[in-house]
């Protein structure tokens, strides 16, 4: 998956998943995702959600909130242009 993925289902206010090696996007979205090592790993954790479907809502709106408050460009347009620059 393409971590800029990540920060997209997090906006429309998708529950994120990644593999435990997406260490950008797990340092970004902090708790507001969960991590999975392996197929068996992310099974497992599908099936708690399908049967605790109220977690998961509420875990929606958690990332969702945090998506509109966090993840916008004018929080990070220093960042942005400094990118720019150093090119």
């Amino acid at each position: 998956m393409n971590p800029n993925k990540a920060y997209e289902y997090a906006h429309a206010g998708l529950f994120v998943m990644v593999t435990s090696d997406l260490t950008s996007v797990i340092r970004t979205l902090g708790d507001n995702c969960l991590t999975f090592e392996d197929y068996d790993d992310l099974t497992s954790k599908l099936e708690y959600f399908k049967t605790n479907m109220d977690e998961l809502y509420k875990k929606r709106v958690k990332i969702f909130n945090y998506a509109r408050g966090n993840l916008v460009w004018e929080k990070h347009d220093k960042k942005i242009i400094d990118a720019y620059k150093s090119v």
